[in-house]
């Protein structure tokens, strides 16, 4: 298994060094610059949801010391008595599907597709002697995990049918993704734009349906359903109601669970307190055999492994941090020796009579 958190976007690309270049005005951003607008590259999305401007200034200029998560969670609560909060909070989420549709397109196109999550799992699939199944956790809305799946021949499903994709690999997005929709519950003949959705954020219902949107993005369904975006609102205390995914989506993770014999955490800081115990629960502590942790460099990783084990209740005996961060992981093959190891733990040797 491998999580991926922001950090593992944001450092995607080996192209880009901190502080060269123009093209890292879409270098997909960590949480707490999602709302930032650098150069005013960002505008014509702000422009697009009037009611984002409400609480952009709070997302921005953060009071004593918030995280954007944070601030988020303050907002939310606010809107269990103030209506207008929710209309922000739907327009939030249509402004990330935006901005991260937008990242996604940008960052491949000046990276020329070259990215470390490409390298990855070319790696894993090479060392892969044994055609496991590869299970792939990511807490990021982009689709720059799923564009390297395509040179791998990874097909793209509806959601429902994801795990279709590819006979290997199998992708989980629990927090949803740019490209994926919900169904609102409406009469047949009814139709909302997405600013009328805004305004009866209060009131909207759903179905259990999910639908893939396509490029260019897309709000109603070929047969005259109204989406909105499947994304989770970011939030410090994210629980099963942060999920954003099909539930069979969660049902099959856990079937994959007892399975697992190492995990492979990059760029994600386990804040997830729902998926942290669905591990906890789920996984098979005496197949679990191995955790690495890629952070930004080996003290912070060092910080993440020793908070994943405690949370999950288990720290295997082979566990390691890696020197720095994703791409220096990657073109180093920090991860070479964790790859090829044995994934299914030694027999304990049968004593003599």
């Amino acid at each position: 298994m491998v999580i991926f958190g922001a950090g593992a976007s944001y450092d995607s690309a080996h192209a880009y060094p901190v502080g060269q270049g123009d093209g890292l005005v879409w270098r997909p951003p960590l949480a707490n610059d999602l709302f930032s607008n650098p150069q005013r590259a960002f505008s014509d999305i702000v422009k697009s949801y009037p009611k984002l401007t409400h609480i952009l200034l709070y997302l921005r200029e953060r009071s004593s010391g918030r995280s954007v998560e944070e601030e988020l969670e303050l907002l939310r609560d606010e809107a269990k008595e103030y209506a207008e909060r929710s209309r922000e909070l739907v327009s939030v989420q249509y402004y990330l599907r935006d901005l991260l549709f937008a990242v996604t397109n940008t960052w491949i196109h000046q990276t020329d597709g070259v990215t470390n999550y490409a390298s990855l799992m070319g790696e894993i699939l090479r060392l892969n002697r044994e055609q496991e199944a590869v299970c792939l956790v990511t807490f990021n809305y982009d689709l720059l995990l799923d564009n390297a799946l395509l040179s791998f021949r990874y097909q793209p499903q509806e959601p429902e049918d994801q795990f279709k994709a590819h006979p290997i690999i199998k992708l989980f997005k629990p927090h949803g993704s740019v490209d994926w929709a919900r169904v609102l519950k409406l009469p047949r003949d009814r139709q909302l734009s997405r600013q009328e959705i805004i305004e009866k954020a209060d009131s909207v219902e759903f179905t259990g349906q999910f639908t893939s949107i396509g490029e260019p993005i897309r709000d109603s369904h070929p047969e005259g359903k109204t989406l909105m975006p499947a994304i989770a609102i970011p939030l410090q205390n994210k629980t099963e109601d942060t999920f954003a995914c099909p539930p069979s989506h969660l049902t099959y993770l856990r079937e994959l669970l007892p399975s697992v014999t190492k995990i492979l955490i990059i760029g994600w800081q386990a804040h997830e307190a729902h998926f942290l115990q669905i591990l906890r629960s789920g996984l098979n502590k005496e197949r679990l055999n191995h955790i690495m942790v890629v952070g930004k460099d080996s003290q912070g990783a060092s910080s993440i492994l020793t908070y994943f084990a405690d949370q999950i209740g288990h720290l295997p005996p082979n566990n390691s941090v890696a020197s720095w961060g994703f791409s220096q992981f990657v073109v180093n093959r920090e991860g070479a020796s964790f790859l090829q190891a044995p994934s299914k733990p030694p027999k304990e040797p049968v004593a003599s009579k």
